[in-house]
């Protein structure tokens, strides 16, 4: 038989402390990656309105150029 890797040995490690970390119920730790995959969107749309924000507000406050005015 050939004996696993340390990588191998590593990954499956850690996949065991994921799984106890959920009771090993696969539902529960889909869930878990569900909601945070759903709050890194919330996160990333909220980055998105503030950046389009603060770029509008960047248009509106810019000086405009003075016209030049002649005097006959």
């Amino acid at each position: 038989m050939i004996k696993d890797s340390p990588i191998v040995e590593d990954i499956r490690r850690i996949r065991n402390k994921i799984s106890e970390k959920f009771d090993h119920d696969i539902d529960r730790y889909i869930a878990y990656l569900q909601s945070e995959a759903a709050a890194r969107q919330a996160k990333k749309a909220a980055q998105a309105s503030n950046n389009s924000e603060s770029s509008t507000a960047e248009v509106e406050n810019q000086v405009q150029p003075r016209k030049e005015i002649s005097v006959n």
